[in-house]
């Protein structure tokens, strides 16, 4: 986990920024790449920024984006000279570790995720993950298969004077100005030995020299290196090595599944997967298991809600966890329930939606109510959650929305968005002060009558729908729902924000760009939006973008009583102090 200050501000045309101090938590247990250095540190790329660490595998410092990288997640380390160059999932970065523990980060380059980095004929080619190649910032032509600018390239490497990539299209070699295909299988790795290209694939490794292409097997292959004379393969099975003509386990080396692997002075080696970094001080000495995280259980964030000095996190793919003073503990759930949506805390209780039903949690007692569709519930996906004024809990569904609190849930809202049309999911639940419930969904948002809420037989024409037809929305997709006193505020997927009067109907369009599900909230006096491009917010002077995310798509933004804000992104957590 990174705990590292820092200072941010909000950016804003015309207006001077405030500087504020800053953390960004992530988890750092995933090692993704790895270099071993000069005196015995090693970098690591995670999931959740660079690592340095010691012969012992503790850490001296981590970077995010926050930090000034292109981007978090960190995909590849590759040393050219004295240069060391890091592939980000935002672009390529020139890092230089200095003397005392940390790294100097140097000319940076956004462009999709990078994935490999080789010189060649005096160019430096990146290969990049929905971009193709690029050679000096520069897009090379490859003929065969998809466009170039939207090519899925994995790996690069020379041999026999030449220069291959690889990817989901399969292997090229470059041919004066372009990339001509040589074979249309999947490449996920390769390395070249003096005449020798080594390809790695989900299917094993081939060795190709020249156009006779020998194939050994081996399993699924993550990552290729030419490490002390030997090509070693990280994969499925941990490390291996190929010792005449044959795929052989490294002896002592860790098993397991293996996506990182690097070589350095010494006889050096450092590899790693999803469950932390592997250490080789020397070619015969015994490897080390490294970076434990106290951090989030996954960087992919998707909700977190305030309960006292607690902050609990819903990930999108590890389940849920909760941070308190300063330290993260992993809360485990029923299974299935590793996917959470949205968060509630209500009457001591945290409710917890996910895509398999919604999950009571009482933490004081340690109990658990699970409900599902089969008990009740409109749909299986619980999307949104709210209570109301007069203590009720309401769940948006895939299939509509019903209140949860009794023995049974009762639904709530119209039966079809008019005509034969279903309302769709429900992604967004807010009252206003007059009473009236708005539900938003994907056919638009709907206010019902007050305190009249539950679903008519006549189809709901009690029912009122705003959408884009009607003049009030920028997008039918309605995102989050958020209300003051007299306006009822709107985030749509890609229509921005509308603020619509209560009293007369009337709407206007703020803007504000992609709004995340549930992503509005109120930061003092200003609307905060989290969105796929940053956190933003606005007041009478227009939008702000908040500076130094640890990630651009911004999932949730909550503020706490003492000022303290808290960010979350599908890259980590950033909190904000007074």
């Amino acid at each position: 986990m990174m705990k590292a200050a820092l200072v941010i501000g909000l950016v804003s045309v015309g207006g001077a920024a405030s500087a504020e101090h800053a953390t960004i938590e992530t988890s750092t247990k995933e090692a993704r790449a790895c270099l071993p250095l000069d005196g015995g540190d090693t970098l690591v790329g995670t999931g959740g920024g660079l690592v340095r660490v010691d012969e012992k595998g503790a850490s001296r410092g981590v970077w995010t984006a926050g930090d000034g990288l292109p981007g978090t997640r960190i995909d590849s380390i590759v040393r050219d000279g004295d240069t060391i160059w890091i592939g980000t999932d935002g672009g390529l970065a020139e890092v230089k570790p200095d003397d005392d523990g940390g790294v100097t980060i140097g000319k940076t380059i956004a462009t999709k995720p990078v994935r490999d980095v080789i010189r060649f004929g005096g160019k430096v080619y990146v290969a990049t993950w929905d971009g193709g190649v690029l050679a000096n910032k520069t897009p090379v032509a490859i003929k065969g298969g998809a466009k170039a600018a939207r090519m899925r390239m994995s790996a690069l490497a020379i041999a026999g004077g030449a220069l291959y990539a690889g990817g989901e299209a399969g292997l090229y070699r470059l041919k004066g100005a372009r990339f001509e295909r040589v074979s249309k299988d999947a490449v996920t790795a390769l390395a070249g030995d003096g005449d020798t290209l080594w390809i790695g694939s989900v299917r094993g490794i081939e060795r190709r020299d020249g156009e006779k292409v020998t194939s050994l097997g081996g399993g699924e292959v993550r990552r290729l290196a030419r490490i002390d004379g030997a090509i070693t393969i990280a994969g499925a099975d941990g490390l291996a090595t190929i010792d005449r003509g044959r795929v052989v386990a490294i002896d002592h080396a860790p098993r397991g599944f293996a996506q990182a692997l690097g070589g350095g002075p010494g006889g050096a080696r450092c590899s790693g997967g999803l469950d932390g970094l592997d250490l080789q001080s020397a070619a015969d000495a015994p490897w080390l298991h490294a970076i434990a995280t106290s951090g989030p259980p996954s960087n992919d964030i998707s909700a977190i809600v305030l309960d006292g000095d607690r902050l609990y996190a819903g990930t999108f793919d590890q389940g849920l966890a909760v941070r308190a003073r300063g330290a993260w503990r992993t809360i485990e759930l029923p299974e299935v329930h590793d996917r959470i949506n949205t968060l509630l805390v209500a009457d001591k209780q945290l409710w917890i939606g996910t895509a398999e039903g919604l999950v009571i949690l009482d933490p004081a007692h340690d109990r658990v109510r699970v409900i599902g569709k089969r008990d009740g519930l409109p749909g299986r996906n619980v999307l949104a959650l709210h209570l109301t004024s007069d203590g009720r809990i309401v769940a948006g569904t895939s299939q509509g929305a019903a209140f949860v609190d009794g023995a049974r849930p009762e639904r709530v809202g119209p039966k079809n968005g008019g005509p034969g049309r279903d309302i769709g999911n429900v992604w967004s639940i807010a009252e206003a002060p007059a009473g009236t419930l708005w539900l938003g969904t994907t056919t638009g948002l709907y206010r019902g009558p007050a305190q009249a809420w539950a679903a008519k037989d006549d189809g709901g024409q009690d029912w009122t729908r705003f959408s884009v037809a009607t003049g009030a929305l920028g997008d039918d997709w309605v995102t989050s729902l958020l209300a003051s006193d007299d306006t009822i505020y709107a985030g749509t997927y890609n229509g921005g924000v509308a603020a619509i009067e209560l009293a007369t109907g009337t709407a206007a369009q703020l803007g504000g760009g992609w709004i995340n599900p549930g992503g509005l909230a109120w930061d003092g006096d200003k609307l905060a939006a989290a969105t796929m491009d940053g956190l933003v917010e606005h007041d009478a002077r227009g939008w702000t973008a908040l500076a130094g995310l640890p990630g651009k798509d911004t999932t949730a933004f909550v503020r706490a009583a003492d000022g303290a804000r808290y960010i979350a992104t599908r890259r980590g957590l950033m909190i904000i102090r007074p």
